[in-house]
């Protein structure tokens, strides 16, 4: 009976030694890992202020390809939220919400992992040059549970080798991205409704020069085409961009029309007759001399590829001012790029 009451006496003893020694243990964690990434930190921000694009590069995809994924609120910012349900063996379940965002700077999240609590992690991104620094950390208060303390001294090693097989991810998909830095660039989503335009199509070599003189004489013939139908320009002319390249520049030069001519357009017409996209697109609006509308259609381009919008149709561009009213520091332009 002595040796049981000394065995149950040392057993406490020791239960609030280990628990005297668990409290004494941090009561918070910090775990974090970094990379530098060759690209602007436009694109990097953008891969994580979001979930349309996290699955292409988290280190726990692969683990369950079995598991269930669910997305709500915007889509990127504070509110993006995704919840999913796994293996218990491997992810199994929680969810993550943006509960802070600061563009090109920092995206912090909110993470539930059922009953084992509450974890905030950041991304803090520093430009170096052209290149990025990413710092994806971690943080998590284990309150006065000494069990969850000692729990906590196994996290950097849990976590840690996660986070480092999470960026690779992030720098191999930013780095597969086109290169140009769309920081100054404010893009709407907006819905765009079809047109019924008047167009002939055209191409010309990459000169400024003879791209301006084509569309010019381009608009020339559907403008007498308009006329010769008694028809009224409705909207802004556009060009829609079906092709460019160093071999050269196709496009067709297009004028918005009231309505439709009455019968079919002969198919041997010059000047055709047809109505344009309709559907989700992006808009930004170019500023100034049409001689730079390249740059900005690289952005538009990349912040498409790096906010995971396909290209829906050709892009266009709507000549809002006129160019012999207008001086050219004044010009406005709409490039819109339909996208899905």
């Amino acid at each position: 009976m002595r040796l049981l009451n000394r065995l149950l006496l040392a057993l406490v003893v020791l239960i609030v030694l280990l628990a005297g020694i668990g409290l004494a243990l941090p009561r918070q964690v910090h775990v974090e890992r970094s990379t530098t990434i060759d690209a602007p930190a436009a694109t990097v921000f953008a891969l994580v202020d979001g979930f349309s694009m996290f699955n292409q590069w988290s280190p726990w995809y692969g683990l369950d390809p079995s598991a269930q994924y669910d997305f709500g609120g915007p889509t990127r910012g504070v509110g993006a939220r995704m919840t999913w349900k796994g293996d218990a063996s491997t992810i199994g379940s929680g969810s993550q919400e943006i509960v802070e965002s600061r563009p090109y700077e920092q995206v912090k999240s909110s993470l539930v992992f059922g009953s084992h609590g509450v974890v905030t992690a950041q991304f803090t991104l520093t430009p170096e040059g052209s290149r990025t620094r990413i710092t994806w950390g971690m943080d998590t208060d284990l309150g006065m549970n000494p069990v969850s303390r000692y729990f906590g001294l196994m996290l950097e090693k849990m976590v840690g080798p996660d986070y480092e097989k999470g960026l690779w991810g992030l720098k191999r998909l930013a780095e597969s991205l086109p290169k140009a830095d769309f920081s100054d660039l404010k893009v709407e989503e907006i819905q765009v409704s079809p047109l019924t335009v008047a167009y002939i199509p055209a191409s010309c070599g990459t000169d400024e020069r003879e791209i301006a003189r084509t569309i010019g004489a381009s608009y020339a013939k559907v403008g007498k085409f308009i006329a010769s139908h008694k028809l009224k320009q409705a909207a802004a002319p556009i060009t829609i961009n079906n092709k460019w390249g160093d071999s050269g520049y196709e496009f067709d030069a297009a004028i918005p029309l009231d309505r439709a001519p009455e019968g079919a357009v002969p198919p041997d017409s010059p000047v055709q007759v047809k109505q344009t996209y309709s559907g989700k697109a992006l808009k930004v609006v170019h500023k100034g001399s049409h001689r730079n509308m390249d740059t900005t259609h690289e952005k538009l381009m990349a912040y498409a590829a790096a906010y995971g919008y396909e290209p829906a149709a050709s892009p266009w561009d709507e000549y809002v001012s006129d160019p012999g009213l207008t001086p050219e520091p004044e010009l406005l332009t709409n490039i819109v790029l339909p996208v899905k």
